[in-house]
């Protein structure tokens, strides 16, 4: 009998963990991480490695444009689950993932200052640029 109840709260045990195992999201969530982080490097790599900045800022702009609605979905999800279902460590991951890309994209209006006080068209293309990136991320 002892034996019994002993496999008992083995098997119970067993399932729970197993289905703690199978509650837990970090694998998908840090796939998600480096999916934004992507995403935010491309934006800010096509404005710096054009030839000519004004260029770039239509090239992230389209690429923006073509990935919204795929990183917009991701953060859907990611809106979704639940504290329980990801680790600290994949918490602070994905924070780190969304102030680093943030910072870099709104840091092109630092770095392009200049550009943009002589360049009214230049100006109204880097602000749309970063204002369609926050607001893709703020939704």
């Amino acid at each position: 009998m002892r034996a019994m109840s002993r496999s008992i709260v083995v098997l119970i045990l067993a399932g729970a963990a197993a289905s703690a195992i199978g509650c837990s999201k970090d694998t998908e969530m840090l796939a998600m991480a480096t999916e934004f982080e992507t995403f935010s490097n491309e934006i800010v790599k096509k404005v710096k490695t054009a030839p000519n900045p004004a260029v770039g800022v239509k090239a992230a702009q389209a690429y923006l444009d073509e990935n919204k609605a795929r990183i917009r979905s991701r953060l859907a999800e990611l809106k979704s689950v639940k504290n329980f279902q990801i680790s600290d460590t994949t918490k602070k991951r994905i924070e780190s993932s969304f102030t680093t890309g943030a910072t870099a994209v709104a840091g092109l209006q630092l770095e392009y200052v200049g550009q943009m006080a002589t360049d009214a068209a230049f100006r109204t293309a880097m602000e749309k640029l970063v204002q369609d990136y926050r607001s893709v991320v703020a939704d």
